[in-house]
């Protein structure tokens, strides 16, 4: 009878187990493992060597419109601006040309009849000419180019917008700009190339995971970029700025990951992402946070009411108030702004009937619009 592979009689399924729990254990905090639900989404970044933001944008349609014909009308205009210099140009060019070549030109100079002023005017004029074109084709005309085509393989603004749309919940993926190198370079890259590139590892340094919410660049770079109130205010095309970049391949791809139903919009609430190589992908899920923040913020709430209606005699009014608030809540459709204000009106009869001056009362306890389960003032 042939012997088992596992003749020592260990189970070695068991203690792949316990050292992946070990090996899991051991990941710096506030990250976790990515989850398997992000897995299909995480292969379509095409860079391990940069951090990703991801949160969902939840700006009224019009507004996010209004924000997105901004940059819209200013790269026509400099598209425009580039098209009219260029048909300036050519003919100029052209002449400098056939003059360089030794062919009678419009830009020819009469060497003899000119004096060296004029001369030293002329060269100026032209030099002037070149360098700013220059400039101009280099590096302000990469602005259209890659606002309507795209930077490189990567999708454009407009092509985003031409694909996605403008939707009610759109899913924002934001990525580290150069701030990150130190990061993810290399111990042995050396200085930056002709191009002023630094080869990357696949990777995120260890030592930066270990330092955690107290690390330098984690405070002043990613934590601003993940405030609630700052995600809750700005639509996504305000959150351009020298940190972050909008990674747009990545949110097309994520929106066509929740239209097939390979995802829920969830999957994509505010989070951070990182690569590791010994890790691979990790996750902060900073929204996990944010919501039990809320409840703790609605729990001490709560006991200052509980506390101060049982002071005065009406504990009774307290839970008074918490069948009121569950019943409309639990009443079927949205929890509409016009359900709170009839809500609020049922809670302010009730403090009435028993003799509490409701608008004092909630003044005293940080006003009626901090009234837990509303989102609205009476």
């Amino acid at each position: 009878m042939p012997k088992p592979k596992n003749s020592s009689g260990k189970h070695p399924a068991k203690s792949n187990i316990t050292a992946n729990a070990f090996s899991t254990s051991s990941i710096p905090s506030p990250f976790k493992p990515a989850p398997a639900e992000l897995s299909t989404f995480l292969e379509t970044l095409t860079s391990k060597s940069h951090l990703y933001i991801l949160h969902l944008d939840k700006a009224p349609r019009a507004f996010k419109r209004r924000i997105f014909t901004v940059p819209l009308l200013l790269n026509i205009f400099i598209l425009l601006l580039l098209v009219f210099r260029l048909q300036k140009a050519l003919s100029t060019y052209f002449f400098l040309l056939l003059s360089i070549l030794g062919y009678d030109s419009p830009a020819n100079i009469d060497k003899k009849n000119t004096d060296q002023l004029a001369l030293l005017g002329i060269s100026g004029e032209r030099t002037l000419m070149f360098v700013g074109d220059f400039f101009l084709f280099r590096f302000v005309g990469t602005w259209p180019w890659e606002f309507f085509l795209g930077k490189g393989a990567e999708a454009s603004p407009v092509g985003w917008r031409r694909w996605c749309n403008f939707r009610d919940v759109e899913v924002v993926v934001r990525r580290s700009r150069r701030w990150d190198v130190p990061l993810f370079a290399r111990k042995d890259s050396g200085s930056e190339d002709m191009r002023g590139e630094v080869e990357k590892q696949d990777g995120v340094k260890e030592e930066w995971l270990q330092e955690g919410k107290e690390g330098k660049l984690f405070r002043e770079r990613v934590l601003p970029a993940v405030d609630k109130g700052w995600v809750k205010n700005k639509t996504s095309y305000q959150m351009l700025d020298q940190n972050w970049d909008l990674y747009f391949s990545g949110m097309i791809e994520a929106q066509a990951l929740i239209d097939e139903e390979k995802n829920k919009t969830e999957d994509f609430r505010t989070s951070v992402l990182v690569h590791t190589e010994k890790w691979g992908w990790l996750i902060w899920e900073v929204w996990r946070e944010q919501e039990e923040g809320v409840e703790d913020e609605g729990t001490k709430k709560l006991q200052l009411i509980k506390m101060k209606l049982t002071a005065m005699g009406k504990e009774n009014l307290f839970f008074r108030w918490i069948e009121i608030v569950q019943s409309e809540t639990s009443q079927p459709g949205p929890f509409t702004v016009e359900r709170q204000k009839k809500a609020v009106q049922k809670i302010r009869m009730e403090f009435e009937e028993q003799g509490v001056e409701f608008e004092e009362f909630w003044e005293n306890v940080g006003g009626v619009e901090s009234m837990p389960g509303m989102e609205i003032a009476a």
